[in-house]
C-alpha cells in the first residue's frame, strides 16, 4: 500500500490540474507583443492570448521590437495548442502556449527575450524550468541580458 501512494498522488494531481485547464487551438494571426498573440479559432473567432508566466520587460524599446520579432519567427501563421485557467481583468486569455509540444514561453526566456512574470496559479515545476531557462539566458549574455558595448 505505501508503494502505491506516490502513484496515487501523481494521479489526484494530474486529475486535478486537468480538470481546471481548458483548451483552445488555432491560427496565431497576428503578434501584438513579444508576450501576446491573437488566435483565430476553427470557428472564425479571434482570441487576444497573454503567454502565461512571463513579461517582456520595458528597458528598451529597441529590445521590445526584437522581442515581438523573435515571438513572430516562433509562432506568425502557425497552429498552436494553449492551455489556460484564467483571463485577464480586461478579458485576454493568460495560457501556455505550445507549438510542436513546445513552451514557447520557455523558449522565449531561453533566448533571453523574456522574463519571469510571477503568478501563483504556475506550477512549480514549470516555474523551476522557468528560473532555469532564465538564469542560463542571463549567464550567457543572451538577448536582454547582452553586455552593452
Amino acid at each position: 500500500m505505501i508503494r502505491l501512494l506516490p502513484l496515487l498522488l501523481l494521479i489526484l494531481h494530474t486529475i486535478d490540474n486537468s480538470a481546471h485547464a481548458a483548451l483552445l487551438q488555432g491560427q496565431v494571426v497576428a503578434v501584438q507583443s513579444g508576450d501576446r498573440i491573437t488566435l483565430k479559432l476553427a470557428d472564425g473567432t479571434l482570441k487576444e492570448i497573454k503567454l502565461s508566466g512571463i513579461r517582456i520587460p520595458s528597458m528598451n524599446r529597441g529590445m521590445d521590437r526584437i522581442a515581438k520579432r523573435h515571438l513572430a519567427m516562433l509562432l506568425a501563421g502557425r497552429f498552436v495548442r494553449v492551455e489556460y485557467t484564467s483571463l485577464s481583468s480586461s478579458g485576454v486569455i493568460l495560457g501556455r502556449v505550445l507549438h510542436g509540444g513546445a513552451d514557447i514561453a520557455l523558449r522565449m526566456l531561453s533566448d533571453g527575450l523574456a522574463v519571469i512574470e510571477q503568478d501563483p496559479r504556475q506550477q512549480p515545476s514549470s516555474l523551476k524550468r522557468y528560473r532555469e531557462a532564465e538564469a542560463t539566458a542571463r549567464s550567457r549574455g543572451l538577448g536582454f541580458w547582452q553586455k552593452l558595448r
